[in-house]
């Protein structure tokens, strides 16, 4: 996501990953993420979107973990999210895999 490398807070990003057996919608919702949002807070549509932006993309990340960690299958999705975030190497996760040899060595 370039949002990351334009200074944006991680806590504001939606975990994320793609699945690969994403439907094809016909029709798009476009207040799911709002409705995501009101179930969280218990605020209703009109309150979420007088939200202070940060504030709004704030509670949507929380409300996703949230409703993610209640099931195993939610939290697969977390994990993978977070690996395909991931923009740097784990050097010492790889370190302790490969025993620190260079790859390029013949």
């Amino acid at each position: 996501m370039d949002q990351r490398r334009k200074g944006i807070r991680p806590k504001l990003i939606v975990p994320y990953y793609p699945t690969g057996n994403e439907s094809k919608a016909f029709f798009k919702n476009n207040s799911s993420d709002v409705k995501i949002v009101s179930d969280y807070t218990g605020y209703n549509f009109g309150r979420v979107y007088e939200l202070e932006v940060f504030a709004y993309w704030g509670y949507l990340h929380d409300a996703v973990v949230w409703n993610c960690s209640r099931t195993d299958a939610g939290k697969e999705y977390l994990e993978n999210a977070y690996y395909y975030q991931q923009t740097e190497p784990d050097r010492k996760a790889l370190k302790a895999k490969f025993g620190g040899k260079s790859w390029q060595a013949k």
